[in-house]
């Protein structure tokens, strides 16, 4: 089990779900509008799935004020901003060269893959092994759109899976962190 010993790491776990559950928001409307079938009733769904994920998110926000505050680590905040400082270069970069080789076909493809790859550090950082399975998914997902993909459906190959996975990633988050908030509150006091 994914252990939470402090505020800090159970906000951490919220603002992630959520940032994860925004993303996913983001390349799901991104497959929809490439497959022609972005409507008001599509947009509804996608933003009571986000509002759903937002509750458990504030409950987590709320629960963390009865956790231990420790002093917090700076260095993981810089650490934190590197990681994605480089992945949003690297995207840049990707659409830069692909753009140039006229193979923006493949910037949707490639931008999942960086999004994928930035998950394996995060993993480390922040001490989470479901983000190497949410990075390992979305790298395949990437490598399997790009490869497998008919050209015409590429992006929405792409974007689709990406929004799943982000999805799934930050439900599985939610879940662990509200069980150990539960967990810890149904534990006997020290006497």
């Amino acid at each position: 089990m994914i252990r939470i010993d402090n505020a800090w790491q159970l906000e951490g776990r919220a603002t992630g779900a959520m940032i994860m559950t925004g993303f996913g928001a983001i390349w799901l409307l991104l497959a929809l509008y490439a497959m022609q079938r972005l409507s008001a009733a599509n947009f509804a769904y996608i933003g009571a799935v986000v509002l759903a994920m937002a509750s458990g998110v504030m409950y987590l926000y709320k629960q963390a004020a009865r956790w231990p505050r420790p002093p917090r680590n700076r260095a993981l905040g810089r650490a934190f901003g590197w990681i994605v400082a480089l992945e949003w270069i690297g995207c840049f970069a990707v659409w830069l060269i692909l753009g140039h080789m006229h193979l923006v076909v493949y910037g949707v493809s490639g931008t999942v893959g960086i999004v994928g790859l930035h998950f394996f550090p995060l993993a480390r950082l922040f001490r989470y092994a479901p983000h190497y399975v949410t990075g390992a998914l979305m790298t395949l997902w990437a490598v399997y759109s790009a490869v497998w993909a008919p050209a015409d459906r590429m992006q929405s190959v792409a974007a689709l899976g990406a929004g799943a996975i982000l999805w799934v990633g930050a439900a599985f988050t939610l879940v662990l962190a509200i069980y150990a908030v539960r967990r810890r509150s149904v534990r006997p006091a020290a006497a």
